[in-house]
Protein backbone atom coordinates (compact mmCIF):
# COMPACT_ATOMS: atom_id res chain seq x y z
CA UNK A 1 0.00 0.00 0.00
CA UNK A 2 2.83 2.43 0.88
CA UNK A 3 4.74 1.72 -1.93
CA UNK A 4 1.33 2.33 -4.24
CA UNK A 5 1.16 5.46 -2.15
CA UNK A 6 5.18 6.71 -3.17
CA UNK A 7 4.28 5.85 -6.97
CA UNK A 8 1.37 7.79 -7.15
CA UNK A 9 3.24 11.11 -5.46
CA UNK A 10 6.38 10.22 -7.89
CA UNK A 11 3.68 10.97 -11.13
CA UNK A 12 2.34 13.87 -9.06
CA UNK A 13 5.50 15.41 -8.41
CA UNK A 14 6.69 14.91 -12.13
CA UNK A 15 3.07 16.32 -13.41
CA UNK A 16 3.94 19.24 -11.30
CA UNK A 17 0.35 18.65 -9.24
CA UNK A 18 2.18 19.55 -5.55
CA UNK A 19 -1.33 20.10 -3.96
CA UNK A 20 -2.38 16.76 -4.73
CA UNK A 21 1.42 15.00 -3.80
CA UNK A 22 1.05 16.77 -0.39
CA UNK A 23 -2.44 15.35 0.18
CA UNK A 24 -0.89 12.10 -0.70
CA UNK A 25 1.87 12.40 1.27
CA UNK A 26 0.02 13.32 4.47
CA UNK A 27 -1.67 10.13 3.57
CA UNK A 28 1.14 7.83 3.84
CA UNK A 29 2.19 9.57 7.02
CA UNK A 30 -1.66 8.36 8.43
CA UNK A 31 -1.13 5.10 7.06
CA UNK A 32 2.80 4.50 8.57
CA UNK A 33 1.25 6.04 12.06
CA UNK A 34 -2.09 3.79 11.86
CA UNK A 35 0.30 0.78 11.24
CA UNK A 36 2.67 1.26 13.75
CA UNK A 37 -0.68 1.96 16.36
CA UNK A 38 -1.54 -1.43 15.35
CA UNK A 39 1.70 -2.82 15.77
CA UNK A 40 1.98 -2.17 19.58
CA UNK A 41 -1.70 -2.67 20.40
CA UNK A 42 -0.96 -6.02 19.18
CA UNK A 43 2.56 -6.21 21.18
CA UNK A 44 0.32 -5.15 24.08
CA UNK A 45 -2.26 -7.67 23.30
CA UNK A 46 0.78 -10.44 23.56
CA UNK A 47 2.17 -9.00 26.26
CA UNK A 48 -0.84 -9.08 28.53
CA UNK A 49 -2.00 -12.43 27.36
CA UNK A 50 2.16 -13.76 28.39
CA UNK A 51 1.49 -12.05 31.47
CA UNK A 52 -1.88 -13.29 32.42
CA UNK A 53 -0.70 -16.91 31.78
CA UNK A 54 2.51 -16.16 33.54
CA UNK A 55 0.32 -14.67 36.59
CA UNK A 56 -2.21 -17.94 35.96
CA UNK A 57 1.28 -20.56 36.80
CA UNK A 58 2.54 -18.57 39.71
CA UNK A 59 -1.21 -19.25 41.36
CA UNK A 60 -1.25 -22.62 40.84
CA UNK A 61 2.45 -22.97 41.95
CA UNK A 62 1.34 -20.82 44.57
CA UNK A 63 -1.69 -23.42 45.51
CA UNK A 64 0.73 -26.20 45.28
CA UNK A 65 3.23 -25.14 47.64
CA UNK A 66 0.47 -24.59 50.39
CA UNK A 67 -1.32 -27.77 49.53
CA UNK A 68 1.87 -29.67 50.78
CA UNK A 69 2.14 -27.17 53.24
CA UNK A 70 -1.24 -28.24 54.81
CA UNK A 71 0.20 -31.59 54.78
CA UNK A 72 3.25 -31.02 57.12
CA UNK A 73 1.69 -28.73 59.32
CA UNK A 74 -1.29 -31.79 59.95
CA UNK A 75 1.66 -34.04 60.39
CA UNK A 76 3.54 -31.24 62.79
CA UNK A 77 -0.01 -31.24 64.78
CA UNK A 78 -0.06 -34.81 64.43
CA UNK A 79 3.29 -35.30 66.06
CA UNK A 80 2.83 -31.95 68.65
CA UNK A 81 0.08 -34.28 70.01
CA UNK A 82 1.59 -37.47 70.49
CA UNK A 83 3.89 -35.43 72.31
CA UNK A 84 1.42 -34.20 74.89
CA UNK A 85 -0.07 -37.68 75.49
CA UNK A 86 3.29 -39.28 75.80
CA UNK A 87 4.11 -36.31 78.59
CA UNK A 88 0.63 -37.23 80.22
CA UNK A 89 1.36 -41.02 80.26
CA UNK A 90 4.87 -39.74 82.40
CA UNK A 91 2.59 -37.85 84.57
CA UNK A 92 0.05 -40.46 85.55
CA UNK A 93 2.70 -43.21 86.16
CA UNK A 94 4.41 -40.52 88.77
CA UNK A 95 1.15 -40.15 90.25
CA UNK A 96 0.76 -44.49 90.83
CA UNK A 97 3.76 -46.80 90.27
CA UNK A 98 6.86 -46.05 87.84
CA UNK A 99 6.99 -48.31 85.00
CA UNK A 100 10.83 -47.55 84.52
CA UNK A 101 11.12 -49.33 81.21
CA UNK A 102 7.83 -47.69 80.07
CA UNK A 103 9.07 -44.71 80.91
CA UNK A 104 12.57 -44.96 79.59
CA UNK A 105 11.22 -45.27 76.07
CA UNK A 106 9.04 -42.05 76.65
CA UNK A 107 11.82 -40.07 77.54
CA UNK A 108 14.06 -41.39 74.54
CA UNK A 109 10.84 -40.08 72.51
CA UNK A 110 10.27 -36.86 73.91
CA UNK A 111 13.70 -35.73 73.91
CA UNK A 112 12.99 -35.79 70.16
CA UNK A 113 11.51 -33.12 68.14
CA UNK A 114 9.76 -32.36 65.06
CA UNK A 115 11.60 -29.97 62.70
CA UNK A 116 8.51 -27.38 61.56
CA UNK A 117 9.48 -26.57 57.84
CA UNK A 118 7.86 -24.17 55.88
CA UNK A 119 7.44 -24.77 51.75
CA UNK A 120 8.04 -21.34 49.94
CA UNK A 121 9.57 -22.22 46.50
CA UNK A 122 7.17 -20.37 44.58
CA UNK A 123 6.92 -17.46 46.63
CA UNK A 124 10.52 -16.72 46.84
CA UNK A 125 11.06 -17.46 43.29
CA UNK A 126 8.51 -14.26 42.46
CA UNK A 127 10.75 -12.44 44.85
CA UNK A 128 13.96 -13.35 43.40
CA UNK A 129 12.66 -13.05 39.60
CA UNK A 130 11.44 -9.54 40.36
CA UNK A 131 8.15 -10.14 39.45
CA UNK A 132 6.35 -8.73 42.71
CA UNK A 133 3.90 -7.39 40.84
CA UNK A 134 2.51 -10.42 38.65
CA UNK A 135 -0.32 -11.10 40.54
CA UNK A 136 -2.85 -8.48 39.57
CA UNK A 137 -5.10 -8.80 42.24
CA UNK A 138 -3.80 -6.49 45.09
CA UNK A 139 -5.88 -7.42 48.08
CA UNK A 140 -4.87 -10.91 46.96
CA UNK A 141 -1.20 -10.38 46.95
CA UNK A 142 -1.45 -8.41 50.15
CA UNK A 143 -2.92 -11.92 51.61
CA UNK A 144 -0.18 -13.96 50.18
CA UNK A 145 2.56 -11.24 51.55
CA UNK A 146 0.84 -11.71 55.36
CA UNK A 147 0.68 -15.45 54.99
CA UNK A 148 4.47 -16.17 54.19
CA UNK A 149 5.40 -13.32 56.83
CA UNK A 150 3.14 -15.24 59.81
CA UNK A 151 4.54 -18.57 58.24
CA UNK A 152 8.02 -17.53 58.68
CA UNK A 153 7.40 -16.13 62.24
CA UNK A 154 4.96 -20.13 63.07
CA UNK A 155 8.48 -21.26 61.85
CA UNK A 156 10.78 -19.43 64.24
CA UNK A 157 8.42 -19.95 67.27
CA UNK A 158 8.67 -23.61 66.64
CA UNK A 159 11.87 -24.28 66.39
CA UNK A 160 13.28 -21.98 68.90
CA UNK A 161 10.78 -23.52 71.32
CA UNK A 162 12.07 -27.47 70.45
CA UNK A 163 15.39 -25.89 70.37
CA UNK A 164 15.41 -24.51 73.87
CA UNK A 165 12.60 -26.32 75.87
CA UNK A 166 13.28 -29.66 74.57
CA UNK A 167 17.39 -29.62 73.17
CA UNK A 168 18.70 -27.38 75.94
CA UNK A 169 15.96 -28.17 78.73
CA UNK A 170 14.69 -31.76 78.60
CA UNK A 171 16.89 -33.42 76.62
CA UNK A 172 19.89 -32.15 79.02
CA UNK A 173 17.47 -33.40 81.83
CA UNK A 174 17.42 -37.00 80.28
CA UNK A 175 21.13 -37.09 79.58
CA UNK A 176 22.24 -35.98 83.30
CA UNK A 177 19.71 -39.33 84.69
CA UNK A 178 18.95 -37.02 87.26
CA UNK A 179 16.70 -39.97 88.69
CA UNK A 180 19.75 -42.14 89.04
CA UNK A 181 18.09 -44.85 86.17
CA UNK A 182 20.79 -47.65 86.08
CA UNK A 183 21.21 -50.89 83.52
CA UNK A 184 20.92 -54.58 85.33
CA UNK A 185 22.77 -57.51 83.61
CA UNK A 186 20.07 -58.53 81.61
CA UNK A 187 19.64 -54.56 79.21
CA UNK A 188 16.92 -53.32 81.47
CA UNK A 189 16.96 -50.46 83.28
CA UNK A 190 15.67 -49.84 87.09
CA UNK A 191 15.69 -47.52 89.99
CA UNK A 192 18.75 -48.17 92.25
CA UNK A 193 16.67 -45.74 94.74
CA UNK A 194 13.66 -44.46 94.99
CA UNK A 195 12.72 -41.53 93.74
CA UNK A 196 12.51 -38.22 96.21
CA UNK A 197 10.56 -35.83 96.57
CA UNK A 198 12.90 -33.44 95.19
CA UNK A 199 13.66 -35.84 92.03
CA UNK A 200 10.45 -35.70 91.45
CA UNK A 201 9.12 -32.23 91.63
CA UNK A 202 11.96 -31.87 88.80
CA UNK A 203 11.17 -34.35 87.15
CA UNK A 204 7.41 -32.95 86.54
CA UNK A 205 8.76 -29.68 86.47
CA UNK A 206 10.59 -30.80 83.08
CA UNK A 207 7.77 -32.94 82.20
CA UNK A 208 5.56 -29.69 82.43
CA UNK A 209 7.83 -28.04 80.47
CA UNK A 210 7.97 -30.58 77.58
CA UNK A 211 4.32 -30.75 77.32
CA UNK A 212 4.12 -27.17 77.08
CA UNK A 213 6.30 -26.53 74.61
CA UNK A 214 4.18 -29.07 72.29
CA UNK A 215 0.74 -27.70 73.11
CA UNK A 216 2.43 -24.18 72.16
CA UNK A 217 3.64 -25.80 69.04
CA UNK A 218 0.43 -27.42 68.13
CA UNK A 219 -1.52 -24.18 68.87
CA UNK A 220 0.50 -21.88 66.69
CA UNK A 221 0.22 -25.07 63.99
CA UNK A 222 -3.37 -25.19 63.89
CA UNK A 223 -3.77 -21.10 63.14
CA UNK A 224 -1.49 -21.61 60.74
CA UNK A 225 -3.20 -24.79 59.31
CA UNK A 226 -6.32 -22.14 59.12
CA UNK A 227 -4.49 -19.58 56.98
CA UNK A 228 -3.37 -21.92 54.71
CA UNK A 229 -6.44 -23.42 53.97
CA UNK A 230 -8.33 -19.62 53.68
CA UNK A 231 -5.17 -19.11 51.14
CA UNK A 232 -5.79 -21.64 49.43
CA UNK A 233 -9.58 -20.89 49.12
CA UNK A 234 -8.79 -17.24 48.11
CA UNK A 235 -6.25 -19.01 45.05
CA UNK A 236 -8.75 -20.79 43.97
CA UNK A 237 -11.80 -18.17 43.74
CA UNK A 238 -8.73 -15.98 41.42
CA UNK A 239 -8.06 -18.90 39.58
CA UNK A 240 -12.00 -19.18 38.79
CA UNK A 241 -12.21 -15.82 38.07
CA UNK A 242 -10.28 -16.23 35.15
Amino acid sequence: MIKFFRKIRQNLLMENKTGRYFKYAIGEIVLVMIGILLALQVSNWNNNRQNKTLEKLTLVSLKNDLILQAKIIKTQIYEEEAYVDKVDSCLMMIKSKIEIGIMVTLFDSLSERLTFVSNRVAFDNIGSNGKTTIITNPDLNKEIVKYYQHLEYTESVINNNNLYRVNSQFGAYVLNNDLGIQINSEGQPFLADDIGAAKKFRLVKHLEGRRYSAENNREKCIIQLDNTISLIDLINKELNND
